[in-house]
């Protein structure tokens, strides 16, 4: 469920950041994630059908980032690669806590979606790195065939199959965190990954306000900042986790001044499993002011900034 979930995110994303874009490598990349998805539908289907899942976890389905699904939408809009946009991992030593590890685990994890779809092997080997010390740190290297990446990253043909191992790779190690009791630090994780990929959506925006698909994707966002918010109150009574929780409301204060307009379209009726099912067409459009989009700039930068330097 979780990594169907997941990979619908990014379907959406690699297809809405293609609605104008004839690039031959966009399309590829889009058909790649449609192998990933069908691939795992049968996976999941045998693996979860009779789970249970708590309002946490469904929350945690829905808005978990994929370290691709930022860069997907960047790439199909004719963003240049730039690699000042991820984090150095000079200072991985200094993340001796779980706590410190499971925020910069996420926050490498999305690095990694972004050089994986820009084909950059070189940084991909060092990103891999700090990955592996982090992970084995936390318990969860087993989740990680490095070998496996490391041989696959030097086959630029082999994007495809890259992408599939270091996407399911997080995915799974969520799946095993969340089953032995240990939400706190998938919900770790997944924060990490969120603000490395909107930092890295929030930098282009700064010179490109032309873009309007990509502000109109951050804008959407909003949403997800209130369930990490909610997610984050459950731990609150440990002050690390306090302080988390007031980096990500004051990032939620930024979006204020975000509205999102939808627009009834005209209906129609599908026959989907034999039954005629009436389907309302909707198109949704978000605004972000030109002020709000600054002030989300601003707190993405000074979350993730205390983030890495934690």
């Amino acid at each position: 469920m979780n990594r169907i979930i997941i990979y619908s995110i990014i379907i959406a994303i690699a297809g809405y950041g293609c609605g104008g874009c004839n690039n031959n490598k966009t399309s590829s990349n889009t058909d790649i994630f449609k192998s990933i998805v069908e691939e795992s539908d049968a996976l999941d289907s045998m693996e979860y059908e009779t789970s249970e899942t708590t309002e946490t976890l469904q929350i945690l389905q829905n808005i978990s980032s994929s370290p691709v699904e930022m860069a997907a939408l960047l790439q199909a809009t004719g963003v240049p690669f730039n690699e000042n946009y991820i984090t150095s991992i000079d200072d991985v030593d200094r993340y001796n806590t779980d706590f410190k590890r499971a925020l910069n685990l996420g926050i490498f994890g999305a690095d990694l979606g972004y050089l994986n779809m820009y084909r950059k092997t070189g940084p991909v080997m060092t990103n891999m790195r700090a990955i592996r010390k982090l992970s084995e740190e936390l318990r969860v290297q087993q989740f990680f065939d490095f070998n496996t990446i490391r041989r696959l990253a030097t086959n630029n043909e082999n994007l495809d199959s890259l992408m599939y191992l270091s996407v399911s790779s997080f995915n799974n190690m969520d799946v095993h965190l969340q089953k032995t009791g240990r939400s706190e630090v998938s919900a770790l994780i997944i924060c990490g990954m969120w603000v490395e990929g909107m930092f890295i959506a929030t930098q282009v925006i700064k010179n490109a306000r032309q873009n309007t698909e990509v502000i109109e994707r951050i804008g959407e966002q909003k949403t997800i900042v209130e369930n990490l918010v909610d997610i984050l109150s459950h731990y609150k009574k440990n002050p690390q986790y306090a302080q988390l929780h007031k980096h990500f409301s004051r990032i939620l204060d930024s979006f204020d001044g975000v509205t999102k307009t939808i627009v009834q379209g005209e209906g129609k009726e599908v026959e989907i499993d034999g039954i005629l099912v009436y389907i309302q067409n909707e198109t949704s459009y978000v605004n972000v002011p030109e002020k709000t989009l600054d002030n989300i700039i601003k707190s993405i930068d000074e979350v993730r900034q205390e983030i890495i330097n934690i």
